[in-house]
């Protein structure tokens, strides 16, 4: 998108909304790891498992990147912070790329970063382009970070939820949808695969011509919105909200399954309350561009931050992020659960779009990230430190 002379302000999660309700199914519990490892993180925003078992993992807090090794219990830096070679300003999310390689992405520097299966810095990846004239430039911020690759390493991310500014100097206009875009490395081509739904006033903007600003993300966090995620194979599921509905888009055309049948469970006042205090943990990201030159900084969230309001009478079956994808292409949906409820609950999904089983993890930990046969939590002391947890599927 192309931007002159204005400023984003991005509310980033600093931990997941509350999810999951109880089913009839019996639930495969997940009751004790199998292992832990002893330095903790202060915020685990996402891993990736490499083929002997060693973890790339990214603490977005303290702006680190780490090969955590569960065998030897060493954790070894990978890069630094900075904007140069080898180095990241703020890796926000990992994904995995052919031979064992893993793609850190870097929101400030708007790119990516290979690391080697070694855990040494490769090169970048970049697939943001030169505005061609005028004194804006062409970037991505919020949910168009890179989220998934498949088995060939091709990209893939949404676009903004929101248009480019009038030639006249208007503010943007916010969208319904956004696509799901997938970039191919080796040609360097784009292609839209899916479009879906987003929740509404997710973008709030005020200013006037030169100087707009643009707040990205302040939607109510229950509204109902699609999510998505993308196999190994690369087909491309996108769930509907509040239906639970799953559509396959791949080579083949498109697919629908049969809904998913859910417990329709009311918002409380409780819910909301516990996303209030959520939000005081989150990282608030303020992007200017001005004459070509693009600051970047980031810090608590802003305290005139409003309520958003809108407050839906029943959850939708997901929030936000609700979705990983397993090596073996089953797609782990975090559902949405009762205020009083603290145990993670996740529906997981086969390539038919139907529940295959559902696994239940240990009170109040938190999802991060899936392996071969492994799932990885975060349990959280009372000091906010985040141990890094291994459990295997049974």
């Amino acid at each position: 998108m192309m931007l002159s002379r204005r400023t984003l302000s991005l509310a980033i999660a600093g931990a997941s909304l509350a999810p999951v309700v109880g089913h009839a199914q019996v639930t495969r519990q997940l009751a004790k790891p199998d292992a832990e490892f002893a330095e903790p993180f202060t915020q685990v925003s996402g891993l990736r498992e490499l083929k002997d078992g060693r973890l790339v993992v990214i603490d977005s807090r303290d702006k680190i990147v780490q090969l955590v090794d569960f065998k030897s219990g060493a954790g070894t830096k990978i890069g630094r912070e900075g904007s140069g070679p080898g180095e990241y300003a703020f890796p926000r999310n990992v994904f995995a790329l052919p031979g064992d390689t893993s793609g850190v992405y870097d929101m400030l520097n708007s790119r990516t970063l290979v690391v080697l299966p070694n855990g040494k810095p490769g090169d970048f990846i970049t697939t943001e382009t030169s505005s061609g004239g005028g004194s804006g430039g062409m970037m991505r911020v919020g949910g168009s970070a890179p989220r998934f690759t498949d088995a060939r390493g091709r990209l893939y991310w949404t676009g903004q939820p929101f248009s480019p500014p009038s030639p006249g100097g208007g503010p943007p206009k916010t969208a319904d949808s956004v696509p799901i875009v997938r970039y191919d490395r080796a040609s360097k081509a784009t292609d839209t695969m899916a479009y879906v739904r987003v929740a509404k006033n997710n973008v709030v903007t005020s200013g006037s011509s030169g100087n707009v600003s643009m707040r990205v993300g302040m939607a109510n966090p229950f509204q109902p919105r699609d999510e998505w995620a993308v196999t190994p194979d690369g087909r491309v599921a996108v769930l509907r909200s509040p239906e639970y509905r799953v559509e396959w888009h791949g080579a083949g055309g498109k697919s629908e399954a049969a809904p998913i049948a859910y417990e329709k469970l009311k918002l409380t006042e409780q819910h909301k309350e516990q996303w209030r205090e959520s939000r005081k943990q989150q990282t608030s990201m303020m992007i200017t561009v001005e004459n070509g030159q693009r600051s970047v900084r980031t810090g608590p969230p802003p305290s005139d931050m409003p309520d958003p309001g809108n407050w839906p009478e029943i959850l939708p079956p997901f929030v936000d992020n609700a979705t990983f994808v397993a090596p073996n292409g089953m797609i782990w949906v975090n559902r949405t659960r009762a205020a009083n409820d603290d145990t993670p609950n996740f529906d997981v999904i086969d390539a038919s779009g139907k529940v295959a089983m559902r696994v239940e993890l240990p009170k109040n930990t938190r999802l991060v990230g899936l392996g071969n046969g492994t799932v990885y939590a975060t349990r959280t002391d009372a000091d906010d430190l985040q141990y890094l947890q291994r459990y295997r599927l049974p």
